[in-house]
């Protein structure tokens, strides 16, 4: 018993010597702290934008945000950095739309859309609208945007590479649920119009 009565006080010296060595190295004064904001507060701006578009609300369960970062003369120049981010508040947290790396299955996107959606002739210039706002054509790339249904799957075109067309695959049910998104880097001739 004395001997688990050792290890235990021990373990807790360890533990308290550890935490009060961490509190004390790693620990900024106030001021310091203070200084170091208002020179990030006077060379950083970033501005929260909620897209307030009827479509985007008649699609998505969730508001969408367009996020702009500035930074600028940090290093006394006058040259400024944008970063912009397109969100999607769940409520629980902000997360980001997934990333189009290759051919990439987008479960979350589909987790994001309303159930009472259907995707059909009516609805999918509205779907195409909503992909504009958040996933982009980069302004330099010549617009190819295109849509079209063609055995049970919506394609949306978004850029076109030596002849070859890349876009979102979008399956859908019988009754126009969409049951799966995916974005394809290539797709096959026998599934293009």
């Amino acid at each position: 018993m004395a001997q688990i009565s050792k290890k235990t006080i021990g373990n807790l010296v360890a533990g308290l010597l550890f935490q009060s060595t961490t509190i004390v190295f790693g620990q900024n004064d106030t001021e310091t702290l203070l200084r170091l904001d208002n020179f990030i507060n006077s060379s950083c701006t970033t501005n929260y934008n909620l897209i307030t578009s009827e479509l985007v609300h008649n699609i998505l369960k969730h508001d969408v945000y367009y996020i702009t970062q500035e930074t600028k003369n940090i290093y006394g120049e006058k040259e400024k950095e944008v970063h912009e981010f397109i969100v999607v508040d769940t409520g629980l947290e902000v997360k980001r739309f997934e990333r189009i790396k290759t051919d990439t299955p987008l479960p979350e996107l589909r987790s994001y859309i309303r159930e009472d959606f259907v995707l059909n002739e009516e609805s999918a210039p509205d779907f195409q609208a909503l992909l504009d706002y958040i996933y982009p054509i980069a302004d330099w790339k010549p617009d190819k945007r295109e849509f079209f249904f063609k055995n049970g799957k919506w394609y949306f075109l978004r850029d076109a590479y030596f002849r070859t067309k890349q876009g979102f695959e979008i399956t859908v049910s019988p009754n126009g649920k969409i049951t799966h998104i995916c974005y394809k880097m290539r797709w096959d001739e026998h599934e293009t119009k």
